[in-house]
């Protein structure tokens, strides 16, 4: 009996020296959020489950609180009130409602957002910013309902060691701990030398790039850098850190060349290069093979503009085109481009929402088999649709902005130009590169954001002193940013992914024109700047809560 007595005692000191949450760990409680009420143009009606998804997100909590689910609320209506709060509530069966509208006036909107809980009282947050800030706004009351009413720590800080997606030092991520290695606030790291770390710089070229791809066009393995000019193409190769020119000819004598793609047209392995060009008022296209060294024009003057874009549903690269007439008015859409007997035909029709054309749009895969359709407008904002073409949002930020393009009438479906420019250019858009880098099954894009003064100012003026790869992802609402490089000196031209010096590791390579300012657009030669991604540093997925 004494025996027992003791033990008894230590499993009753055991019980006590144990910690409350491992005795008895309380349930789950549970929240739900309703739609959105949005005030506003139709435009914004997206908002309403965006927003309601966003929140979902960013509320839940492991193992404390758990939405309980949007099938639950598919008869509620979006309370207007605390009182209708209250019993909505009630009827769904939740521990808090989270509830509220936004109201858009302009560029400018307000946040109301409420949080009703088990005792009937609500919490209020309210805020007021603009559409480009809607987003972060509502990251900021997520957290403060998190904090306030879940009554959630804040999580601890991580250890000065910690670096989070290291695919490249030179990256400037969207992290919030001084102590990382990328940070929030970009602004105060714009500058590195050209010794930077993580970053290569290629010898100046003497010629003025329009753009530059890496692929492997003659099939024997080892990855080739193709450029064009206004009027030339150069096939470069990287030997032992060195630039080998190969190659270069004139396809088209005085032919404005516009944009160049890769593809493997009948399918033998070797890409064929294909530009799209520009003479007298008509589109002048041309293919050419690579072949012992050697450029070799397979195909010229082409009457279509030409591009490469992966199309859905499974976003395979196929070669797409679109006619013009004489008199520089756009036939039809946008078509996928086949050769029959011989002839290159347009095919299938490529749908495209309104003033869509063959270099401005990309398809973005989201959920499943899901996608958005990008669009740059002629502003140099991206458009986000739906596959039905509804318009979900814009960016307020400028991108993929360029200097190459030529004179239009203003009577082109899908080339509309400013109107307060004394002679009407439309301006090709340059690429939106779809990724997965990190891995984390979320796409982003990749796109040029040009920095410049003058430009904000003269809409007319296209040479861009300055630039940064900004990675953008989808959040549900709009277009966050996920990271960025340095600001980079020099007129970006071109970008994109691939082994540029056959090393085995796959870089982000970025084509620039140098700004010579004050010497003139004469002096102005051709750069290349490459940034290895070292996939096996990237660890953990990108901390997208942080925008």
């Amino acid at each position: 009996m004494a025996c027992f007595r003791i033990l008894a005692a230590v499993f009753t000191a055991l019980i006590l020296m144990t910690p409350m949450s491992v005795r008895a760990q309380e349930p789950a409680k549970s929240f739900a959020v309703t739609p959105f009420t949005i005030n506003g143009p139709d435009k914004y009606a997206y908002l309403s489950r965006g927003i309601q998804d966003m929140m979902i997100s960013r509320l839940t909590w492991e193992d404390h609180f758990q939405h309980i689910g949007k099938d639950k609320l598919e008869t509620t209506t979006a309370p207007t009130s605390d009182s209708q709060a209250v019993a909505a509530r009630s009827s769904v069966g939740s521990d808090y409602l989270v509830w509220g509208s936004v109201t858009i006036m302009g560029d400018q909107c307000s946040v109301d957002v409420r949080t009703t809980g088990p005792d009937g009282s609500t919490w209020p947050a309210s805020d007021q910013t603009s559409i480009s800030g809607l987003i972060p706004s509502l990251e900021k009351t997520a957290k403060a309902i998190s904090a306030r009413v879940f009554k959630r720590p804040e999580p601890e800080a991580q250890a000065d060691s910690e670096q989070i997606n290291r695919m490249n030092p030179d990256l400037i991520h969207n992290e919030t701990s001084p102590t990382q290695e990328f940070y929030i606030n970009p602004q105060f790291r714009y500058q590195g030398g050209t010794d930077s770390p993580g970053r290569w710089r290629s010898p100046s070229l003497p010629f003025v790039s329009r753009g530059m791809i890496v692929g492997d066009p003659d099939g024997d393995g080892v990855n080739e850098l193709i450029f064009i000019s206004k009027h030339a193409v150069y096939v470069y190769r990287v030997a032992d850190e060195k630039f080998v020119k190969l190659d270069e000819v004139r396809p088209g004598g005085r032919t404005e060349l516009l944009n160049i793609s890769l593809l493997d047209i009948n399918h033998d392995g070797k890409q064929e290069i294909i530009i799209s060009g520009y003479y007298s008022e008509k589109a002048d296209s041309f293919i050419l093979n690579f072949e012992n060294d050697k450029l070799v024009v397979t195909e010229a003057h082409l009457p279509l503009f030409l591009r490469v874009a992966k199309l859905p549903p499974l976003f395979q690269p196929t070669l797409v085109g679109q006619k013009v007439t004489e008199t520089n008015v756009l036939v039809g859409d946008v078509y996928e481009v086949t050769k029959i007997g011989g002839k290159f035909t347009l095919g299938t029709r490529v749908p495209l929402p309104e003033d869509s054309n063959v270099f401005n749009f990309t398809y973005l895969p989201t959920k499943g088999d899901e996608y958005k359709v990008l669009q740059v407008n002629n502003e140099d904002r991206i458009e986000v649709y739906t596959p039905r073409f509804d318009l979900q949002t814009v960016t307020y930020d400028q991108y993929a902005g360029s200097a190459i393009g030529f004179e239009i009438p203003d009577t082109i479906k899908g080339f509309s130009t400013n109107k307060d420019q004394f002679t009407n250019w439309y301006y090709i858009p340059l690429r939106l590169i779809i990724s997965d880098l990190d891995g984390d099954g979320v796409n982003e894009i990749l796109v040029n954001k040009n920095i410049s003064t003058a430009a904000q100012f003269f809409k007319s003026y296209r040479f861009f002193p300055n630039g940064e790869i900004h990675s953008l992802f989808w959040d549900g609402v709009g277009m966050s940013l996920a990271w960025k490089t340095r600001r980079i000196k020099g007129s970006v031209v071109d970008y994109g992914l691939g082994d540029l010096n056959n090393d085995g590791v796959q870089d982000m390579y970025v084509c620039l024109n140098t700004h010579p300012g004050a010497t003139g657009i004469k002096a102005r030669r051709t750069t290349v700047t490459a940034y290895p991604l070292d996939m096996s540093k990237t660890n953990t997925k990108l901390d997208r809560e942080a925008e």
